[in-house]
């Protein structure tokens, strides 16, 4: 119970901090949370910072619109800005991308990318991932 309440507030701080104050609302039908995946979107988004090639594997599964987060829709939508340009996606370069367009403070400020990186150690399980991820999508 006591996680639960924790995962709330830091929910919470997220979206205050990524200036979403109409996104509570959205997310409750008929006093439901909608079905929502955000530790493996934060495990998602930390490996596709980690690793070269986990972008190319998530590619076919995930849109930005798959996450349920607004500020992890931003991180993914940079990186594949990124990947488009064949830049590297890295915490340096997707800090440095949502900067450019406006929108770091938006994802949750560089503090925040941060410790998506530090979430997982490896992109080994990122396509498994991607999946529950999508189908909760699917599902909302």
């Amino acid at each position: 119970m006591a996680g639960e309440k924790d995962q709330d507030k830091k929910l919470q701080g997220l979206r205050s901090r990524s200036k979403n104050r109409g996104e509570d609302l959205s997310n409750y039908v008929f006093g439901k949370v909608q079905p929502q995946a955000i530790p493996l979107e934060e495990a998602v988004l930390g490996a596709l910072m980690l690793d070269k090639d986990a972008l190319s594997i998530v590619l076919d599964i995930l849109r930005a619109e798959s996450f349920y987060l607004d500020a992890h829709q931003l991180i993914y939508k940079a990186m594949l800005r990124l990947f488009e340009k064949s830049q590297p996606i890295d915490l340096l370069t997707v800090t440095e991308e949502l900067k450019k367009t406006g929108e770091l403070e938006a994802a949750g400020g560089p503090y925040y990318l941060v410790e998506l990186s530090n979430k997982v150690a490896s992109a080994a399980n990122i396509e498994y991932h991607a999946r529950i991820i999508a189908q909760k999508y699917v599902q909302r």
